[in-house]
Order: C-alpha cells, then sequence, then structure tokens
C-alpha cells in the first residue's frame, strides 16, 4: 500500500481509549482484505515465517526502503530471526513464470519489558510487550493494499502469543505499541492503532510517534477467528466468512468499531454535524480538513472530543450532539485542548508538577528549608476555599497551615479536589485548637502575628512594615472576619487596597497575595 519506516509497535490487551474513529471504516476493508481494487493482488499473498535463507533477502529490501540510519542491519536481522523466529513474518508472491516463491515484504519483531531503545535490542521470551521493529514492502509491490493485509495477517497470528488467548497463560505479551513518523499516523490508525505520543526515542533524523494498538480492535479480529489456525486455513478466509461475522461488530457501540460507523442508529446525521462543526472550527481559525489529514498536529484529546461528537455512543450523547447549540461548545471545547496540545509540545506551557524530590531539593538550595510563615484561618467555613490555600501553602513552601475552629480538614473531598494533592504535603498543627490559642501559642515562640482584615485601624498591605521574624498571617471567616479577640493579640492589622464596590477579596485571593507580598520583599532571607 505504501512505504513503511523501520517501526516500533506495542499493541495493548487492556482497556484503550480510541483515536480517530471516524476513520473505522476504512479500518475493517483493511483487516478484512478488501482494499480498493486491490483484491487480487492481496489475495493472492501467501504468508510464513521466515527461515535463516531468507535473511539475505529481507535485509534486501530493508536497506532499498529506509535511509542507513533508520535500516536494520544484517547481523540485527539475524538475531531477531535467531531468537524471536516465532515473530518474524514474511509476505511471498508465486511468480508465474518461474513458478518460485518471491519474498516482497515482511514483518519482525522482538518481546521486551520495557518500550525502550536498549529493552527493545535484545529479545525476552516472556516479555510483556511485543515491539515490532520492521513493516516492509518491496518498492515495486507498494500501493497495492499489500501493507494493510500484512499488517492485518500479521495481527491476527500475534493474537495467539498474546493473553488475549487463555492457553498462553502468563506467558503472552500485554501491550504492542508503535514508532511511525507523522506521514504514516493516519494509515496506522486506520489499522487500528491510536496515537499515543511523540517518542522521547531517537531513531535517524525525524520526530517518531508512539501509537498503541486498541484493545477492541484485536478483540474483534479473534472474534472473527471462526476458524482454526492453521497456516492454511488461515489464509482461506474468504469474503462469505467474514460476512457472517458483521452482526457480531455490529453489537459494539464504541465509536472505533467500523459497523457502528455504517449501520448504527447513532451515526445518523453525522455529516450534518460534521458540517456544523467544520463551520464552528473554522469560525476559530482551525482547518478541519487539517484535522482530518493531519491528526498528530492536534492532539489525541482534541481529536477524540472531534470523532465522539460526530459519532455518539449513546441514545443521550446523541441527543445532546443534536442539540442546536453543541457544535460550538464542541469546537471550543476543541480550541481548548488543541493550545493545550501546541503549548505542551512548545514547552510554553509547564502544567505538570515536579517531582517531590525535586521541589525538596530547590526549596533547600534557595531558602535553606521552609520559609518561616504561618498561615492561620480563623473559622474559615468553606472546603473549597481551605483546599485552594493548602494548595498555594505547599507552592509558597510556608512553615505550615494552622485549621481553628469549624475550618473544615482533610480529607474533606472539596479539600481534597481544590488542593490537587498539595494537603499532604502541608503540615497543619493539632487539630481542634481554637484560634486564640493557637496565636497566643505563636506568640510565645517568637512569631510576629498580623491579623489580615478590613478595619479603621488596619495598615494598607503595602505600606506595612513586615518584620524580619517569622511570621504569622491571621485570615478570618468569610462572613465576620478575624475574631475581635484575636486581633487584640496581633502585633498589626493589614487590609488589601480595593478600588471599587467591594471592600474585600475572597479569602484564598487574599491568602494568595499577602504570601507573595512577603517572599517579593524579601523578608525570609537572614
Amino acid at each position: 500500500m505504501m512505504f513503511l519506516p523501520s517501526l516500533t509497535i506495542l499493541l495493548a490487551a487492556r482497556s484503550l481509549p480510541t483515536y480517530l474513529r471516524h476513520r473505522g471504516v476504512r479500518s475493517l476493508r483493511s483487516a478484512l482484505h478488501l482494499s480498493d481494487g486491490n483484491e487480487n493482488t492481496v489475495e493472492n499473498l501467501s504468508y510464513r515465517p521466515v527461515f535463516v535463507d531468507d535473511i539475505s533477502r529481507c535485509h534486501e529490501i530493508e536497506s532499498s526502503s529506509y535511509p542507513e540510519d533508520e535500516a536494520a542491519s544484517l547481523e540485527n536481522l539475524k538475531y531477531r530471526q535467531q531468537n524471536a523466529g516465532e515473530y518474524f513474518m514474511c509476505a511471498t508472491k508465486l511468480h508465474s513464470e518461474t513458478n518460485s516463491e518471491h519474498i516482497i515484504g515482511y514483518i519482525c519483531s522482538t518481546r521486551c519489558n520495557e518500550f525502550t531503545e536498549e529493552s527493545m535490542s535484545l529479545h525476552d521470551a516472556h516479555g510483556s510487550i511485543l515491539a515490532i521493529h520492521s513493516v516492509v514492502v518491496d518498492g515495486s509491490y507498494r500501493r497495492q493494499g499489500i501493507a494493510s493485509a500484512m499488517m492485518n495477517e500479521y495481527l491476527k497470528r500475534m493474537l495467539f502469543f498474546s493473553n488475549l488467548v487463555a492457553d498462553t497463560g502468563a506467558n503472552g505479551f500485554s501491550r504492542i505499541l508503535l514508532l511511525a513518523k507523522s506521514n504514516l499516523l493516519s494509515f496506522y490508525v486506520d489499522c487500528g492503532y491510536m496515537v499515543l505520543r511523540p517518542s522521547p526515542i531517537v531513531h535517524g533524523k525525524d520526530v517518531w510517534y508512539e501509537l498503541e494498538a486498541r484493545r477492541e480492535y484485536m478483540e474483534r479480529l479473534l472474534r472473527l477467528q471462526t476458524f482454526n489456525t492453521s497456516d492454511e486455513e488461515l489464509n482461506n478466509i474468504d469474503a462469505a466468512a467474514i460476512a457472517a461475522n458483521r452482526r457480531e461488530l455490529g453489537s459494539s457501540r464504541s465509536t472505533s468499531d467500523p459497523e457502528y460507523a455504517a449501520d448504527n442508529v447513532f451515526a445518523e446525521g453525522r455529516n450534518e454535524r460534521r458540517t456544523k462543526l467544520h463551520e464552528e472550527l473554522n469560525k476559530l481559525g482551525i482547518d478541519p480538513n487539517e484535522m482530518e489529514h493531519h491528526p498528530e498536529r492536534f492532539g489525541t484529546a482534541a481529536m477524540r472530543t472531534y470523532n465522539s461528537f460526530l459519532l455518539p455512543k449513546s441514545k443521550g450523547a446523541l441527543a445532546v450532539a443534536e442539540s442546536p447549540t453543541r457544535a460550538r461548545v464542541v469546537a471550543n471545547n476543541i480550541s481548548f485542548l488543541v493550545r493545550e496540545f501546541k503549548a505542551d509540545q512548545e514547552e510554553w506551557l509547564r502544567n505538570v508538577d515536579r517531582n517531590r524530590d525535586d521541589a525538596v531539593r530547590q526549596s533547600e538550595e534557595i531558602i535553606g528549608s521552609k520559609h518561616p510563615v504561618v498561615i492561620v484561618l480563623d473559622n474559615v467555613r468553606s472546603a473549597h476555599n481551605v483546599g485552594n490555600i493548602l494548595r498555594l501553602a505547599e507552592a509558597a513552601q510556608v512553615e505550615s497551615v494552622r485549621l481553628c475552629g469549624m475550618t473544615p480538614w482533610p480529607p474533606h473531598p472539596k479539600i481534597m479536589k481544590t488542593a490537587m494533592g498539595a494537603a499532604e504535603y502541608v503540615d497543619l498543627g493539632d487539630p481542634g485548637a481554637s484560634t486564640l490559642q493557637t496565636v497566643l501559642d505563636l506568640k510565645a515562640k517568637g512569631y510576629d502575628v498580623y491579623g489580615v482584615e478590613t478595619t479603621h485601624t488596619a495598615i494598607t498591605l503595602w505600606d506595612a512594615q513586615i518584620s524580619c521574624n517569622p511570621v504569622a498571617f491571621v485570615f478570618g471567616n468569610e462572613l465576620i472576619g478575624v475574631d475581635v479577640e484575636v486581633l487584640k493579640e496581633c502585633k498589626n492589622i493589614v487590609s488589601l487596597p480595593t478600588y471599587g464596590n467591594k471592600n474585600s477579596l475572597n479569602i484564598a485571593t487574599c491568602v494568595g497575595i499577602v504570601t507573595w507580598d512577603y517572599l517579593r520583599r524579601g523578608a525570609h532571607i537572614p
């Protein structure tokens, strides 16, 4: 069908998200050897294991197909045949004139436990990953549907080495993952794979992408195997046998199912939804044709949203998709996901938390330990606010947060949701302590305590002189503020200036401003 660069493929025997579901009909045609206008070419192929005497021919195809820095060496091919021969398959064609067999393509793999260049260079017979290193068709036979047919045949044979088949037990591999260049992503999606991410593996000069075969696709192939698994019977499957299995395929509601796209009631109106969505995407500056032809440029999440709108999974999802404004909502969601993907690709957006050890190391390098700041919450009622405050407290590396009075404590679900994993890294002191007693204890330990409140005696934060000693800031209840008795014990009362009708800010916002203003001043530096 087309030239394929050296690849590494991982097929997963576990539940996987789907990708590019609108290509499903074409996927089925490839899987059933029904490539457009090329039935004779494909059906005349034979498949068998690669033997020692075949290696030189395989290397000839490999060397003529790939750049020198991507092609497998003769030694590598010999190693794979000798150590992983059961995963080395070739496609052959009979020469009519000489009546001799001729190898026109092959696929070879090894097994490993990690998807790294080093681990894939060796074969582990018990490895959980099937890593397909080369998928190649001789130049004179490309673009005839051979690559699709060969891949389909290979996957059917590999099923019986996977843990999808009970006979393999613990010895079956569980995954198959693939490295491909961007120009071949749509081909592999058509063959039942989904795009995962740009790969960190360096192979030649170009960027490669990791793809993983969908579990539902492999299970569908397994259901179609209503015949014995000998080579002869595998090669004699015909269109009539395929047609008999189509009803079974239609039973799935997954939009990745090819029969779903063709026959299922939830696919009704797909073209109209597509037209509406494309209009909305164009308004947002997104080229929908580019999305369909170059999905790797938009990211898996955006493409999944796109395809779920075109092919809903249920009656409820179909009803939502048919609502008048839904196309605009979906287009905006796609726009956001595309921006997020592109920002991540360019490393403009760092939205992944640091490794905990790295964070502690950075904190120690900058400040020696945590900042000598204690945040005191006086009967704060909102768990959402508490969670936000714990998150910013961890980010600022303050000494502790004291939750006094009726202030909710972790593991309140609302706290855990807004803290986003920060709660476990923040010292919370003793539960049940009153705000007044907490303030008195801090003063006894040498802390200068500041109340943050809007009173007539408050000093604007910008004008306040904040001590170089360890400090504590007290923030009050959302309605009544800091308790008067507590304010009497504070060294000073500070407030944030406001310029509109509202004379105060949300408490979590206020805590963030006060804390970072303190850090900005450099008051924590000896």
